[in-house]
């Protein structure tokens, strides 16, 4: 949960951020110790985003799977492997989140043929930069650290007044503050690796380091820039990184560019449209934003508000309620229909209410 000194019903409605992070999202199976007896966790929902032409119908056809089956790593990655199989796609991914009710919701993406322009994104770095080895491993045992607090804390506070993150747990934190001290030191070397180091680990532990530099200003346009990494995990410690930055600057006279944000937004992964979720809540309490939010992301705001997926559509109605001030909560048709008359301009933003203060969206657990 993120602590704010003030809207705490905001903070409240960004616990599930929190709890995402934590999230079992995959496609690939996960490595346990041997012996180890694995909850079973069973289908609530099928997503599926970008098929323009596709029905719904024949993704899941070919998917096969219904609501109620068992779910692991393994049968994500076969479900993967089989709609990639049927060639009917530019791209295609199965992704799964687990929640600790387990209970499992799929994400379908798709990128139809001759829509390949949805994929543009950077060049892959080939250069080597020496990134002090020491940063690398705090951040490995931040993580660590950040884990294991999840567990015997999954609602703690996170402070993001300063425009990053100092946890209320005590162990965290030091790790957090300890990259206070250590990220002005090694911002210029930092900087340099996550544009141009070839290694994507180095870049994504860069991307999150650089959410402690001093310079809040300076390290958007980098951070931003990351956004169009090909490394997922790039893309979404940057984007990480660039949460509480948000908030700060929407806050204050920092410019915040928000086209890198609305095309992670609507790019191909579920994790990007999370992240980017999450950078758009904080710049939405910024009035000056929300015509911009409303014109670019209104329709896939919408779609992500009717999705079986709870973490992204929370995020979705929260944030469709700060840009419109409409009181829909999850109201999927009364969204559909705020759309319908947003995009023929019968909609006037001189019409909207003050947004409600008491929609709390409910967490999950990683």
């Amino acid at each position: 949960m993120f602590s704010r000194r003030s809207r705490p019903w905001f903070a409240s409605c960004l616990m599930s951020l929190a709890s995402l992070w934590l999230a079992v999202s995959t496609t690939r199976a996960q490595s346990e110790p041997s012996g180890l007896v694995r909850p079973t966790y069973t289908l609530a929902g099928t997503d599926i985003f970008g098929n323009t032409k596709t029905p719904d119908s024949v993704i899941l056809g070919i998917l096969n799977i219904p609501e109620g089956a068992e779910i692991d790593p393994q049968i994500v990655t076969a479900l993967d492997e089989k709609l990639r199989a049927s060639g009917k796609f530019a791209y295609s991914r199965v992704s799964s989140t687990a929640y600790g009710d387990l209970k499992t919701y799929l994400t379908v993406d798709i990128v139809e043929k001759g829509e390949e322009r949805r994929l543009q994104l950077n060049p892959a770095p080939t250069g080597s930069v020496a990134v002090p080895r020491e940063l690398i491993d705090w951040v490995h045992r931040y993580e660590k650290a950040s884990q294991e607090a999840f567990q015997t804390h999954p609602k703690r506070l996170r402070d993001l007044q300063d425009g990053h993150y100092l946890d209320s747990d005590e162990g965290v934190r030091k790790y957090e503050e300890k990259m206070l001290e250590m990220v002005p030191k090694n911002y210029d070397v930092l900087v340099k690796a996550l544009g141009e180091d070839k290694d994507p680990e180095t870049r994504a532990a860069c991307a999150m380091l650089l959410g402690w530099a001093a310079d809040k200003k300076a390290v958007i346009v980098p951070l931003e820039a990351a956004l169009k990494d090909p490394s997922v995990q790039v893309r979404t410690k940057a984007a990480r990184s660039l949460v509480p930055i948000a908030y700060h600057a929407a806050h204050t006279a920092v410019l915040f560019p928000l086209n890198p944000v609305l095309d992670l937004l609507h790019q191909p992964t579920s994790p990007d449209r999370t992240k980017a979720l999450a950078i758009l809540l904080q710049l939405a309490e910024d009035p000056v934003h929300q015509a911009v939010i409303r014109e670019k992301a209104g329709e896939l705001l919408v779609k992500i508000a009717g999705a079986r997926q709870p973490v992204q559509r929370e995020h979705a109605v929260v944030l469709l309620t700060l840009i419109t001030g409409e009181e829909y909560g999850r109201d999927v048709g009364k969204w559909q229909a705020w759309w319908k008359a947003q995009k023929a301009g019968t909609w006037s933003p001189s019409k909207k209410k003050e947004a409600s203060k008491s929609l709390k969206p409910s967490g999950g657990n990683r």
